[in-house]
């Protein structure tokens, strides 16, 4: 069995000149734990985890007002906290050879790409 029956194809993804703060709904109302980043022509740039935008917001959210918190947060942008370069793999991939990798590496999601390095799937 390869990684096509079994990815997420409908994937939430953000640009990389977007505010960190636009995350937000990402982590806490949809609840996903990953936002693939993607360029103008769906390529694959970089992800974010919760754990990036929780340690983001936890580096001023301590020390600062919730004013101050938000504006920081509006002002930097994703491409500052994204993960780069990105472990994907193609969609006939095999699930054991991804499981293999996702321990090997010690990642936790593995985007899908097509040989454009366009995003896929999840």
């Amino acid at each position: 069995m390869t990684i096509a029956g079994i990815m997420t194809k409908k994937v939430l993804t953000i640009t990389e000149d977007v505010s960190v703060a636009a995350l937000r709904p990402y982590f806490v109302e949809a609840k996903i734990q990953h936002v693939p980043v993607i360029d103008v022509t769906h390529r694959l740039i970089g992800i974010v985890s919760v754990k990036d935008y929780y340690r983001t917001l936890s580096g001023v959210a301590d020390a600062a007002s919730d004013k101050t918190t938000e504006l920081f947060m509006q002002s930097r942008k994703v491409k500052h906290i994204m993960s780069t370069p990105v472990v994907s793999v193609k969609q006939d991939h095999g699930i054991l050879a991804a499981a293999a990798l996702l321990l090997d590496k010690n990642i936790s999601c593995l985007p899908v790409i097509d040989d454009q390095q366009r995003l896929i799937g999840i």
